[in-house]
């Protein structure tokens, strides 16, 4: 199995509760990415704000829950070269790629579609470190990232939705997760 994965979160568009689109609208505005082995020790980090086309302007609650300025989106790469940017990091790397969830994973695949993006990055193969953390500790509930911190006692570290501190704080969680889960994701066992 391989050693090394990357842990991906995405920031999208948002808006107040009840005015959120269906994610075939929503839109990345920013991509974080922690490669790490499978004990959680980091290696390299990647992190870049992505330029939205179809909603450009962010919405106030938007802002205030992420942090990300319209500067911050408005001065960045368009959906296609920040994915470029994303394969040239991994380009040499052998690693899988996991996100908390299958959010970012459906996000990435809808969005590159949309766009016609052909990233090598969304190819490699996928592992829902939530399902893997669930299964591992038997959780059954809906569990969000904090409160998987919580339930091992770990305080969340940076700015909360910001990609590349929820990317951070996941790989705080690798230590919890059974070996034995990421191979049985990647169709290893």
């Amino acid at each position: 199995m391989q050693e090394l994965l990357v842990i991906c979160d995405l920031e999208a568009t948002c808006w107040e509760d009840g005015q959120t689109p269906a994610i075939d609208d929503m839109e990345v505005i920013e991509i974080g990415c922690v490669l790490c082995n499978i004990g959680g020790d980091a290696v390299d980090e990647f992190s870049t704000f992505v330029r939205p086309t179809k909603n450009p302007s962010l919405s106030p609650f938007c802002r205030q829950l992420t942090n990300i300025s319209q500067k911050d989106v408005d001065l960045a790469p368009l959906f296609e070269d920040a994915m470029q940017l994303l394969d040239e990091w991994c380009a040499s790397r052998n690693a899988f790629w996991s996100s908390w969830g299958n959010f970012d994973r459906k996000l990435l695949m809808n969005q590159e579609q949309r766009t016609q993006s052909s990233s090598l990055f969304t190819k490699l193969a996928h592992v829902n470190l939530k399902k893997a953390w669930r299964r591992t500790n038997k959780i059954r509930s809906h569990t969000g990232l904090q409160n998987a911190l919580n339930f091992h006692g770990i305080c969340f570290e940076g700015t909360p939705h910001r990609a590349i501190f929820d990317a951070k704080n996941t790989a705080r969680l690798l230590p919890f997760i059974q070996k034995s889960e990421f191979a049985l994701q990647l169709g290893l066992i």
